[in-house]
């Protein structure tokens, strides 16, 4: 939870089968949904609009200012990004979790100077997650900044917890954090899974790092995702923007959202920007939704 000229129109294009990124000057091109379609799967698209309002606060103009915002993650167990609209010049940047990060650069903006950039994305979305490789479990099963697995009280209601099968261990820990955390309403700073646990409340964020933590214990691979929640297509506040867990088992990410007591999505609702890692692996280091290089404010 983070805190009118147009320039030019460009839509950046995801190359089906290739893995490539490319920005092409126009609004019409993009990959047939077919292309990344499962043929066994049943499959939606999703459109998000965001506006972004750029402004310079200062008497003066200011120069080389740089923003990056999270766009959906390219690929995932139930998500493909397709396109992602802009209506000003960018880049967009992977990384190895799969993000999307959007560059957008502004050489100059006059005193006092607003600027407003439109974003699209167009999602499609499946009905139940795709298989989907792991990679290295340990990323997924260590103790870390605000997921505490090793803290003995986190381990000793993982223990409880715990069942035979990954599933219903799983269950068990969605069914113990939806029923024993309140919800105060929204906190502006990440507490994490051990403030959750002592408290016994907290907002999505600790929702979502407690479940995590719990599963982590159980040597379930388990993260934090952040997004969006919508069952249409939507131009989401910047309120609306909600933190989940994914738990990993069967070969599949699965969604577990405690807060909204949604257990195994639907998976066509959950639209992931933002996998948490403690360490950062992009430009936009370990801020949730933006960073700003520069003295622009900007308003989402």
């Amino acid at each position: 939870m983070d805190r009118r000229s147009v320039i030019s129109s460009a839509v950046t294009r995801f190359v089906g089968g290739t893995g490539l990124l490319a920005s092409v000057s126009t609004w019409s091109q993009e990959v047939p949904a077919a292309k990344l379609r499962d043929s066994q799967n049943v499959s939606l698209t999703r459109q998000l609009r965001f506006t972004l309002t750029l402004s310079n606060p200062h008497g003066r103009s200011i120069h080389n200012q740089i923003i990056w915002i999270y766009m959906p993650a390219k690929r995932s167990s139930t998500q493909d990004l397709l396109a992602i609209e802009t209506s000003t010049p960018n880049e967009v940047i992977g990384d190895a979790l799969g993000h999307s990060v959007l560059k957008l650069s502004f050489t100059e903006l006059p005193p006092l100077a607003q600027r407003v950039v439109s974003l699209v994305t167009r999602l499609e979305l499946q009905a139940r997650p795709r298989p989907m490789a792991l990679g290295n479990a340990e990323d997924w099963l260590k103790d870390e900044m605000f997921t505490e697995v090793n803290n003995p009280s986190i381990v000793a209601l993982a223990k409880q917890l715990k069942a035979t099968e990954s599933a219903q261990t799983a269950r068990n820990i969605y069914d113990w954090v939806s029923s024993n955390i309140a919800y105060p309403g929204y906190i502006a700073d990440d507490l994490g899974a051990l403030y959750a646990l002592k408290e016994r409340k907290g907002d999505c964020t600790e929702y979502a790092f407690l479940v995590v933590a719990l599963a982590r214990a159980c040597q379930i691979p388990a993260r934090m995702v952040g997004g969006y929640v919508t069952d249409r297509d939507a131009a989401p506040r910047a309120d609306e923007y909600h933190n989940w867990a994914e738990l990993y088992w069967s070969g599949t990410w699965n969604i577990i959202d405690a807060l909204k007591k949604n257990w195994l999505g639907p998976s066509t609702h959950y639209l992931a920007f933002r996998y948490f890692r403690a360490t950062s692996l992009s430009p936009i280091g370990l801020a949730h939704r933006f960073k700003i290089q520069g003295d622009i404010n900007v308003h989402m």
